[in-house]
């Protein structure tokens, strides 16, 4: 899945960097999902759909795919496995973006707040637009060489938005979240929107979640996945 790797990278280290070893009430997700892609200056957009599970404990992440042909993502630690019929296809290396996915803010409750205050973060301006609250965070001095400020708008206490701006305040990303349910306890948003700003134009991806399972009991096999051979 095409990502902005620099920005994420640079943000997901900083949240590493100050990541908790202590294990969570919440340390299991999955969900079916659908994934929409679509690209400024491409015809076709792109459609995946299968399940995802998530275990915050493993740091594992795997993609059940159905559409548009059947296969497997295997993501662990920085490194994603392509499988097709129990065979290695492909591997490459991606961010190490594990404590900053979402599935994993879902399940430590850091969802609200993106996971800003745990990065170092801090609040700045705060105002009332309507029945939303929208506050500015500010970036910690060791990051702003790199990264910009970010703008949340919550509503009943739940994340509703996010603006991330780079150095030079220019928009880099948007993230919307919508249709929330709660799931033994969490607010889960059953639809999300990025929106990431590039020269060649926007780069749209709209997530869909749906039969939600927290903490599942069973199917351990496909949460701790063996890495592939000789890998």
């Amino acid at each position: 899945m095409s990502i902005p790797t620099r920005f994420l990278l640079l943000f997901a280290l900083a949240f590493l960097a100050k990541a908790s070893q202590a294990q969570s009430e919440f340390y299991r997700f999955k969900s079916d999902f659908s994934i929409k892609e679509k690209e400024t200056g491409k015809d076709q957009g792109r459609l995946i759909t299968g399940a995802i599970y998530y275990d915050k404990n493993l740091h594992k992440t795997v993609y059940d795919i159905r559409f548009p042909e059947p296969e497997q993502w295997l993501v662990r630690d920085t490194f994603m496995y392509r499988m097709k019929a129990d065979t290695l296809v492909s591997e490459q290396m991606v961010p190490p973006v594990g404590e900053f996915s979402i599935f994993n803010m879902i399940l430590s409750q850091q969802l609200n707040d993106f996971g800003l205050a745990k990065v170092g973060y801090t609040p700045g301006d705060v105002q009332q637009d309507g029945n939303q609250v929208i506050s500015q965070w500010l970036p910690p001095e060791q990051l702003k060489t790199y990264l910009g400020p970010v703008s949340m708008a919550q509503e009943n206490k739940r994340l509703t938005a996010a603006a991330f701006y780079d150095k030079e305040k220019k928009l880099v990303s948007k993230f919307y979240f919508q249709d929330y349910t709660v799931q033994n306890g969490l607010p889960v948003p059953g639809k999300i929107y990025q929106i990431f700003y590039r020269e060649a134009g926007e780069f749209v991806r709209i997530m869909t979640l749906k039969n939600i399972i927290i903490n599942q009991a069973d199917e351990d096999s496909t949460y701790d996945f063996n890495t592939p051979a000789g890998r």
